[in-house]
């Protein structure tokens, strides 16, 4: 009996310390979820990953990557960079990382 006990113990600490130690995250976050934190969703779609826009007309960003850099992108949602020679409508509020962060995942959004 005392064995079971102690080999109880043993696991509950261990999925314990495993959960606990993915609850972190990296300080930006991942692109999707900082993409969701944002609530881009209510202008933009990015199919290829399942957000879907509140906006029947909404821009698929699925092919993001294939013209715009991570750079480009960051400028571009600070309203510091134009495309086609308009800004983005909306200058985002949110952290260096977490433009950084969105602005990667955006990049890496390629066709195959």
């Amino acid at each position: 009996m005392k064995n079971v006990v102690v080999y109880l113990s043993f696991v509950f600490v261990v999925v314990f310390l495993f959960g606990f130690a993915y609850s972190f995250s990296p300080e930006g976050g991942d692109g999707k979820s900082v993409f969701a934190d944002k609530k881009c969703n209510m202008c933009h779609s990015v199919e290829v990953a399942g957000i879907e826009s509140k906006k029947k007309d909404a821009v698929d960003l699925s092919l993001t990557g294939d013209k715009y850099d991570a750079d480009f992108i960051s400028k571009y949602l600070v309203k510091e960079e134009k495309v086609d020679g308009e800004e983005h409508k909306i200058k985002i509020k949110g952290t260096e990382e977490e433009i950084k962060t969105v602005s990667e995942w955006l990049s890496s959004l390629k066709s195959k």
